[in-house]
């Protein structure tokens, strides 16, 4: 009953860091942005090309710390009794790294709107909205 118990917990508390962006059903090739709006200058590019390579790696690293934390909360979670003290510092270390890899998300893309014009942001936005959402007509 135990196991069974703690087999659940584990599921419920990795299946979420698997459906995030980043694992093995993210690894296609996404479009880059210099890709999708069509009349960037020279040094657009290379502007946005240093952000997101830049956020890239941010990024990259706040995900190696946060999966050091998990192999750490799925090592507690296998041990027998009361792991409470050692999990619930570990789940919120893990929740704080998911939130600082969001904000590091969308600062980047802040810096980039910085890069664009009004127009530019409108046909990027166009082109991403088409991109995961092809379902939707017109929007």
């Amino acid at each position: 009953m135990k196991k069974a118990l703690l087999l659940s917990l584990l599921a419920v508390f990795t299946f979420p860091l698997a459906a995030q962006p980043g694992g093995k059903h993210h690894d296609a090739k996404r479009k880059d942005i210099t890709e999708l709006v069509s009349d960037l200058s020279n040094a657009q590019k290379r502007k946005i090309e240093s952000i997101s390579k830049e956020s890239k790696e941010r990024v990259s690293t706040l995900r190696a710390q946060q999966k050091a934390v998990l192999d750490s909360i799925n090592m507690y979670m296998e041990r027998e009794g009361d792991q409470r003290a050692v999990l619930y510092p570990l789940f919120d270390r893990e929740a704080a790294l998911h939130a600082a890899i969001d904000r590091e998300m969308y600062s980047g893309k802040l810096r980039i709107d910085e890069v664009l014009t009004k127009e530019q942001r409108a046909e990027l936005r166009k082109a991403c909205t088409k991109d995961r959402h092809p379902h939707r007509k017109g929007k």
